[in-house]
């Protein structure tokens, strides 16, 4: 690798190579390897699952992606703990632009997987399923939501200015997008009576 790849002599931006090695070394003991080092970014492998620790390089969102490797599936830090350890959530999200930050972001960030995902580190396949039944279903409504997103908006200016024709035309059209609230209004449109035509 160059040494621009590495840079500051291979502690990547703000130490961030460094911090991470020291951080996630309890990977190392329990099977990983590093199979991959860039300044912002540090990948870990064991026979059947990743760990990639990075550090945005617009966002300085330090963040954390596991999967298995012979599956293709990959999952966030927080859908992880989204769906195994919802207290930990605030904790392991951070953004850092200096040294010290960095360092106490991967620190807690590494705790928090030790202690909360030891059976995915494993590579449990009864663990992976029971995390991506929970994934899943909100991976479809983020889907469904971004599809129908910009007629949600129209839908709901429309209804702000009691053009209530066009926002019923609308929430029809994104029916699937839908949350509970605009569900509630379509409904309540769908009842106002005869003056819209469907036909």
């Amino acid at each position: 690798m160059s040494s621009r790849t590495l840079s500051g002599g291979g502690a990547g931006r703000l130490g961030f190579i460094a911090h991470a090695m020291e951080a996630f070394a309890f990977l190392l003991r329990i099977g990983f390897s590093v199979v991959r080092r860039e300044a912002t970014l540090l990948r870990f492998e064991s026979s059947n699952v990743f760990v990639n620790v990075y550090h945005g390089r617009a966002s300085y969102q330090v963040g954390l992606e596991l999967g298995r490797l012979n599956e293709g599936d990959t999952y966030s830090l927080h859908e992880v703990l989204s769906a195994i350890a919802p207290a930990e959530i605030e904790r392991a999200r951070c953004q850092a632009t200096d040294r010290a930050t960095l360092e106490r972001c991967l620190t807690a960030m590494a705790d928090t997987i030790q202690r909360s995902c030891h059976d995915l580190l494993r590579g449990d396949a009864a663990a992976f399923e029971e995390l991506q039944s929970v994934v899943a279903p909100k991976r479809q409504v983020e889907t469904i939501r971004s599809q129908f997103g910009a007629i949600i908006d129209r839908a709901d200016r429309a209804w702000e200015s009691k053009d209530f024709t066009q926002a019923a035309d609308l929430y029809e059209k994104a029916a699937p997008g839908l949350d509970a609230t605009r569900v509630k209004r379509l409904e309540y449109l769908r009842g106002k009576g005869p003056k819209r035509s469907d036909t």
